[in-house]
């Protein structure tokens, strides 16, 4: 992989970590004033305004935050009165999200990866604490690491036998979006949703990339399905 792509993929999680790091009114503020002086937004922005505007649309029930990490997402989502099931399966990444949630009643931790199957899986972790490229698909930003062993939950029996409403899911899976939403998809279980956001990695692979396209095809039109979230 060349140099620069590298360099892009880094900065842009980069950018996306520093997601979520301002409050909504100071975030939506700055949005405005931006939008008044007509400086260009970074694409990162548009999916914080996505996501606040999203948050701002659905009654509050339950939050599916899949692929949770160190739990930004899971920490809004529990301000706007969601309860939440924060799936993550990368050690790290699990400890750090057990430390600041552990003990919070309104948020179910899931050790477990998500995908279209249930079983195990082999885990792809990089050589160093960066936690956010860690995925059930091996690629170039993360074979550095000692791959693990996690188990996987079948999104489309979690969905349907879930007990409540499902406010909205996030799912930042890293490459196993695609297997996920072609289940969802197949199964019609979107519309027992109130909003998907999904992060997409074309980047990861040729075969990635054609899935999702398919899968943008497949979802214009419906509303409840967010592709270009980041």
């Amino acid at each position: 992989m060349s140099t620069h792509v590298v360099t892009y993929y880094m900065k842009s999680e980069f950018a996306e970590n520093r997601m979520l790091d301002e409050s909504r009114t100071e975030f939506m503020l700055r949005w405005h004033l931006y939008r008044r002086w007509r400086i260009p937004q970074r694409r990162e922005r548009r999916a914080e305004y996505d996501f606040y505007k999203m948050l701002d649309s659905i009654p509050a029930g339950t939050f599916l935050d899949l692929g949770a990490n160190v739990g930004k997402i899971t920490a809004k989502a529990l301000e706007y009165g969601h309860d939440v099931v924060a799936f993550e399966p990368d050690p790290l990444a699990l400890a750090e999200l057990r430390q600041r949630f552990g003990s919070d009643p309104r948020v179910q931790i899931v050790p477990k990866a998500v995908g279209a199957r249930a079983g195990t899986a082999t885990f792809y972790r990089g050589d160093n604490d960066y936690t956010e490229a860690s995925s059930l698909l091996k690629n170039a930003y993360n074979s550095a690491g000692i791959p693990i062993e996690v188990e996987v939950v079948n999104i489309v029996d979690f969905i349907r036998d879930f007990q409540g409403t499902i406010a909205a899911i996030k799912m930042d899976i890293e490459g196993a979006e695609a297997e996920c939403l072609e289940a969802i998809l197949d199964n019609g279980l979107h519309k027992n949703v109130g909003h998907i956001l999904v992060e997409t990695h074309e980047r990861f692979s040729t075969e990635l990339a054609e899935r999702i396209g398919q899968l943008r095809r497949r979802t214009k039109g419906i509303p409840n399905i967010n592709l270009d979230w980041i």
